[in-house]
């Protein structure tokens, strides 16, 4: 039985066509007009109208000014807490119906498994996540993709319980950018000296190891169970921030370590109170990373650009007072000293930051100030822990060119990483 073809629709009058023609075959009108729509979702499907179009939005040029124009969309999260554990997707109330009905397959974003004892978050960002899957003696690194189910369930790494506990506890496996490929970077510490083994994993299997030099530290290195995933800027430098008064970082080209002293006005901040957010840019003299820190009733954002060489100093870009932003939103007394208050969860560019307070969880956009609540606990003495951002993935991934009887047509087939609903 052959499949039914699509009707095609009737062909417009010469002058209807003649007058579209006016439009569409203007470069610099096409790109206004693709310029106006509002998501990338949406982007990716006018793509598909021709070649021509695909050129145009796929064009790095017009990528980046579309990105600036429109940045990419925080989803919803997943929360880590005592009482619960690693708990189910929450999407973010009053998204777009546009982006509503992707994040509403609550099969798409389970990470349950039934294969494993323990499953924690290693990383959440743009729009996949690394999972670490315990158990049977042995860990297994595996990558999500619930906007993407193609590339979804990825193996990046398999660790057997024969590497030693200090090492295999205390590793932080990166989310790879492309492919499966893993790499995992453990410090080892001795008091005040600290040296990192940098493991690099290949279908699964370590295949190589790189040991930096040792280098002495301003105090003994300690992780942040707040803080604990390991930040990568897409230049080649991962941060992470500890619990002694300083970011420790890492170089990979040169497999160097470093460190950066935190501003004195929040050095010994208790973890809870304290988020790490990247800088991101293109270029490496122009990343950073930002410090978002809560002193009693005010947030104030820091920043440490640097020029390529680690160096740079510590400017505070951002106060905001929380009596005013959020303090109609939560419960009478919140200042009285019996709530505490923590940030769980930032975006990139200090965009973002996910305030805890008595079993409730907020999200403030820090450069409007909105605040909005986003989720309550179940339990109301619960402790939270983490909360992982899910953005919305960028760039789209843009149809394929498929070659089809010595002409070019666009598959509709939109290939691996494309955010898209039917």
């Amino acid at each position: 039985m052959t499949e039914s073809k699509r009707p095609r629709p009737p062909s417009p009058s010469p002058a209807a066509a003649a007058a579209g023609s006016k439009v569409f075959d203007d470069s610099d009108l096409l790109w206004e007009i693709l310029m106006r729509l509002d998501f990338p979702t949406w982007l990716v499907r006018a793509a598909l109208v021709c070649k021509r179009w695909l050129t145009h939005a796929s064009d790095p040029a017009f990528l980046s000014r579309f990105q600036e124009r429109h940045p990419p969309r925080l989803l919803g999260f997943y929360a880590e807490s005592a009482c619960k554990g690693l708990q189910q997707f929450v999407p973010l109330p009053g998204l777009p119906g546009e982006l509503s009905a992707v994040v509403r397959q609550p099969a798409s974003f389970d990470l349950t498994t039934e294969c494993y004892w323990n499953t924690s978050i290693e990383h959440c960002r743009n729009g996949r996540l690394l999972l670490r899957h315990t158990g049977y003696h042995k860990s297994i690194y595996q990558v999500r993709s619930p906007l993407n189910l193609s590339r979804d369930g990825a193996v990046v790494a398999r660790c057997p319980m024969s590497i030693a506990d200090e090492e295999r506890y205390c590793s932080h496996m990166l989310l790879p950018n492309g492919g499966n490929d893993g790499l995992s970077v453990n410090f080892v510490c001795s008091q005040r000296k600290v040296f990192a083994k940098v493991r690099f994993f290949r279908d699964g299997v370590c295949h190589d190891i790189r040991t930096s030099g040792i280098i002495v530290l301003p105090a003994h290195w300690k992780v942040s169970t707040m803080n604990r995933s390991l930040l990568h800027d897409g230049n080649g430098k991962l941060y992470m921030l500890g619990t002694t008064g300083y970011i420790l970082g890492l170089e990979l080209a040169s497999t160097s370590l470093f460190f950066i002293e935190l501003p004195d006005d929040v050095r010994y901040q208790r973890p809870e109170t304290l988020q790490l957010s990247l800088k991101i840019s293109q270029q490496a003299v122009h990343s950073g990373v930002y410090l978002i820190a809560l002193v009693r009733f005010k947030i104030h954002v820091w920043l440490h650009s640097t020029d390529g060489n680690n160096t740079g100093t510590w400017v505070l870009v951002d106060t905001i007072c929380l009596r005013q932003a959020f303090g109609h939103l939560v419960k009478s007394g919140w200042e009285s000293g019996s709530s505490c208050i923590s940030l769980a969860g930032s975006g990139d560019n200090a965009e973002f930051v996910f305030l805890g307070l008595d079993a409730e969880i907020f999200c403030m956009y820090i450069g409007s100030r909105k605040v909005e609540k986003v989720y309550e606990m179940e339990y109301k003495n619960d402790q939270l822990y983490r909360i992982y951002p899910f953005m919305m993935i960028w760039p789209p991934i843009f149809p394929a060119l498929v070659q089809r009887h010595d002409q070019e047509e666009i598959s509709e087939s939109l290939r691996p990483g494309a955010l898209h609903s039917d």
